[in-house]
């Protein structure tokens, strides 16, 4: 962990610099506060991938040339903003992006980032380019581009991403399993963007297929139409795929779809801003078109009556759903 705050004022600029260099890969950085710097770092290693919540003041940093020429350690460089503006370009190619706009550069190639504002929070990833099982020629272009993190398969990564940045270090003996899970949300997030998911290996598609799979049962929530077989439909695949896919995850395709819909539904009723809405609305608008079935359903995985837990989340702790197929 490193914070400006247990440095010299006069020391912490520098300080950050070298930081940078060493995590990342040599680059010229500026900022117009050198005297009043602020900056905030942990660093967590994940088996070989290194990831690294920061929060910082403004900064312009560049790779050139001459300084891949030097050294280069090899590596793709995701970056997730959590907030403020970050300007990317690589490849004459330039892009503005916000929060949880994600973007890669490749530290092989010459770059500029500059982010704006006070204070810029986000969450690094350094990934070895041998991790990513895509051609370079195939990343190259991608590089500098938005990534949505807001939906589809890229929420997943900016999830997982989140949560190990919020988190404490993972013990030795975990780190690596996670670095595993990174590299495949990596390698899908990737091969879905690029439209090219027939490129990845047999285990990496089957991976690519099932985040695919729970990001649009996520987005589509809302339609009473979501049932298994459209799903289905939707990815070209088959009804017994898609089953074959759940029996690792001790549910199936409908339960998982019902249990998303009740946590929504309950999550809402909990909302204060939400009191005066109709909770047959509330139903209703997370897939349910019939009350009396949604109120059974949230009875049997809850306990209680939608209506009586609307009258006690104010102080309640929220219940576990056990949904059944």
């Amino acid at each position: 962990m490193f914070r400006t705050d247990d440095i010299p004022v006069g020391e912490r600029f520098d300080y950050w610099h070298d930081l940078m260099v060493n995590t990342v890969c040599p680059m010229e950085i500026r900022t117009p506060s050198t005297a009043d710097f602020q900056a905030e770092m942990r660093i967590v290693q994940l088996g070989r991938l290194v990831v690294w919540p920061t929060s910082l003041a403004a900064l312009k940093w560049t790779r050139s040339s001459r300084m891949i020429r030097s050294t280069d350690p090899d590596y793709y460089h995701l970056t997730l903003p959590l907030s403020g503006r970050v300007d990317v370009a690589q490849r004459d190619h330039r892009t503005v992006h916000y929060r949880r706009q994600m973007y890669i550069v490749d530290t092989y190639q010459p770059f500029d980032c500059r982010n704006t504002g006070n204070s810029t929070r986000g969450v690094g990833l350094e990934i070895p380019k041998d991790l990513v099982e895509l051609p370079p020629d195939t990343v190259r272009r991608l590089l500098a581009h938005q990534i949505s993190g807001r939906e589809g398969i890229g929420a997943y990564l900016a999830d997982f991403l989140t949560r190990v940045a919020e988190s404490p270090s993972p013990r030795p003996t975990d780190a690596a399993r996670l670095g595993g899970i990174l590299t495949d949300l990596l390698n899908a997030t990737l091969a879905h963007n690029l439209d090219v998911e027939e490129e990845l290996s047999p285990t990496a598609r089957r991976q690519s297929l099932a985040l695919s799979v729970k990001a649009f049962i996520r987005e589509n929530l809302g339609d009473p139409s979501l049932t298994a077989s459209a799903v289905a439909a939707s990815h070209h695949i088959s009804n017994s795929y898609l089953h074959g896919m759940f029996r690792g995850e001790e549910t199936t395709v409908s339960a998982w779809i019902k249990q998303l819909r009740l946590e929504h539904i309950r999550r809402d009723l909990a909302d204060p801003s939400q009191r005066a809405l109709p909770i047959s609305h509330i139903a209703a608008r997370w897939g349910f078109t019939h009350y009396a079935v949604f109120c059974r359903a949230f009875r049997a995985a809850y306990g209680v009556a939608p209506r009586d837990y609307r009258h006690m989340s104010g102080g309640a702790t929220p219940l576990t759903a056990t949904v059944d197929a």
